[in-house]
């Protein structure tokens, strides 16, 4: 009989010990599980500001509200994920890149860098300052922009030779409005006021060299275009007939 006593004590023991170690995992579970409703009800912690800092000329206030209400825990301060705030603010056509930091108690701080816009691309797209193209609404841009053209992956190449020709007319008061690489890899220039420099394939700068060496000496108002494809000289094109034919008149 005091065998049997003692199993039977040791049985409600192991059992009594059973029921405990159950109760604390679900009074654990349901700690957890309260934590977690506590964290994702926007009630209890709601992300109630927004911090934007950076330069912003394109970027509007409602478009980085809708792309952030578009997430759908935007408003809980702990389960709004700041690597997916950062991949759909970069979703928006003018921003170039995005910082987001969470803040206790409540805050969300994002840093914008925008596209910095330096010309249009084959009157399409446009072009920012690392030679990349990129779509926006155009209607934005205030500036008066070079239009650049060419193939999609010579843009970088486009608009360094842009840089490097401005850089050399500029001295000289002169703007290029237009820049085009043709499928045969010509350059040509449009300067404001129309006139044209056909510059072909090689020799770039030395070509605008010469050309505003003499530029000084031409009736600007009466030439069309001037054809710098030479090793030396030049032909110039009229806008009027003056007694020639519109190739008629070359130096060198």
């Amino acid at each position: 009989m005091m065998t049997l006593s003692n199993q039977q004590k040791q049985q409600t023991a192991y059992w009594s010990g059973v029921v405990f170690f159950v109760l604390v995992l679900l009074s654990l579970a349901y700690g957890v599980y309260s934590v977690y409703n506590s964290v994702s009800d926007k009630q209890l912690s709601p992300m109630n500001r927004l911090l934007v800092s950076g330069k912003r000329d394109y970027v509007l206030d409602n478009e980085l509200q809708e792309s952030l209400a578009a997430l759908p825990e935007a408003g809980n301060f702990f389960s709004l994920n700041v690597s997916e705030v950062k991949q759909q603010l970069e979703l928006l056509p003018w921003v170039k890149q995005v910082t987001v930091r969470k803040q206790w108690p409540d805050k969300l701080s994002i840093a914008l860098r925008e596209q910095q816009v330096v010309a249009r691309w084959n009157n399409a797209a446009l072009l920012n300052k690392q030679g990349q193209i990129f779509e926006a609404p155009q209607q934005r841009v205030v500036n008066k922009l070079a239009t650049l053209s060419g193939p999609d992956e010579q843009a970088g190449a486009v608009l360094t030779t842009f840089e490097q020709l401005q850089r050399v007319l500029q001295r000289h008061q002169l703007i290029i409005v237009g820049l085009a690489l043709n499928e045969r890899h010509a350059w040509q220039v449009e300067l404001a006021g129309g006139m044209v420099l056909k510059l072909g394939k090689e020799d770039k700068l030395n070509r605008i060299e010469r050309f505003v060496a003499v530029y000084p000496q031409l009736k600007q108002d009466a030439v069309e275009y001037i054809d710098l494809r030479y090793d030396t000289g030049f032909a110039v094109g009229w806008k009027k007939q003056e007694g020639l034919a519109a190739n008629d008149q070359s130096n060198g």
